[in-house]
């Protein structure tokens, strides 16, 4: 059972050696608190989320569906809160077909939401344009507006030296043996039209998805990418190379991957399977029984710590969360305070696998991480 009050407390060193403690409230269920606007027609799967704080609020997008599959009926909803408590109606996206994948950005002042439409089909998974909507902090949301990379998927949006970087990857036949990986690192200087930053993609390897990055106080980039039936990457980039990537192969699938900082360190939320790693190979035979294992065994998100020098990463602690889960968003309250928000299946029910979890109900949980000296 969970008690009414959890707070839970973790300590680990850090790269520099001195102790660090992280804790964590109650996880509590946004989608039946009753408090988000009349105007949000919850249904029976609620996953996808991003989190922003906006001129002094909140914003919230989540998509909303019959199941976690493609669906004509797919919602996706914004949401805004000073305080997290009351939420009000910002917009929503219709298309009569999937919707995935909102992204938001903070660029000159205006806040950007990026999201992709899909297909309607369940089973399948088809990528086929990535919009963006546009809000300044006095006017309303624009209408949508095509950036023009059909296929691909948005998976991160980060400002370095006045300029905006989005990693997505090429969605389109993923699961497929005539899918094309093609991950990249685009540029921007106006939010809505993207550059790549090099000729050849920043990954090419086999199933390579969600290209989770950051950039540190110094500039350097780090990245967790994932290889859909073999594990996962570790990658960084040199400052005055960044779109020169140093991949170290994982056998640990970071799946559906957050990356955040904390003074000088870096910090990954993701899903973790607790049946232990997925064996790498190059063989499509094999990487199809990887999927298929890794669709039967029981998930977690987790919260990792990142060694720069090595580019591996560290449990720290799991968070309460079974079945299909994670696909974090996250906003700093003050310097050693974070929102934290994620989906899961019922964290006080019966546990389950991945697969079950997806024809489950999803619920978005949320909580309050704050790190001590």
């Amino acid at each position: 059972m969970l008690r009414k009050l959890i707070t839970i407390l973790f300590c680990f060193q850090t790269i520099t050696g001195f102790s660090q403690t992280v804790k964590f409230d109650e996880w509590k269920n946004l989608t039946t608190s009753g408090k988000l606007p009349a105007q949000c027609k919850i249904q029976h799967s609620n996953i996808n989320l991003d989190l922003v704080k906006y001129h002094d609020k909140f914003y919230l997008a989540f998509r909303t569906a019959p199941t976690h599959f493609a669906s004509k009926k797919a919602m996706m909803y914004v949401v805004s809160s000073a305080d997290l408590e009351t939420w009000n109606y910002e917009t929503e996206i219709a298309l009569a077909c999937d919707v995935r994948e909102p992204r938001f950005a903070i660029y000159h002042d205006t806040l950007n939401l990026y999201f992709f439409k899909g297909g309607t089909k369940t089973f399948r998974f088809e990528p086929k344009e990535i919009f963006v909507l546009r809000k300044s902090a006095t006017g309303i949301w624009s209408e949508k507006q095509s950036i023009h990379l059909d296929g691909f998927v948005p998976w991160r949006l980060r400002e370095r030296n006045d300029t905006l970087y989005l990693s997505a990857y090429y969605g389109k036949n993923l699961y497929q043996n005539k899918h094309k990986s093609d991950l990249r690192l685009l540029w921007s200087t106006d939010a809505v039209n993207w550059k790549n930053i090099s000729v050849k993609p920043q990954v090419d390897i086999l199933s390579a998805e969600e290209g989770e990055f950051i950039f540190d106080k110094q500039g350097n980039l780090f990245s967790t990418v994932r290889l859909e039936g073999t594990g996962s990457l570790v990658c960084s980039a040199d400052k005055t190379s960044i779109g020169n990537w140093k991949k170290l192969r994982s056998k640990t699938k970071y799946d559906s991957a957050l990356l955040f900082d904390h003074n000088e360190d870096i910090y990954l939320v993701s899903r973790r399977n607790l049946d232990g790693e997925i064996d790498k190979t190059k063989n499509r035979k094999n990487e199809k029984q990887g999927r298929i294992r890794n669709s039967i065994t029981r998930k977690v998100t987790a919260l990792f710590k990142l060694n720069k020098n090595d580019l591996t990463l560290s449990l720290v602690t799991d968070f309460p969360s079974t079945g299909d889960c994670s696909y974090a968003g996250i906003s700093k309250v003050d310097e050693n305070t974070y929102v934290i928000m994620n989906y899961s299946n019922n964290i006080t029910g019966r546990k389950k696998n991945w697969i079950s979890g997806q024809l489950g109900k999803t619920y978005i949980y949320w909580t309050k991480l704050q790190f001590n000296p």
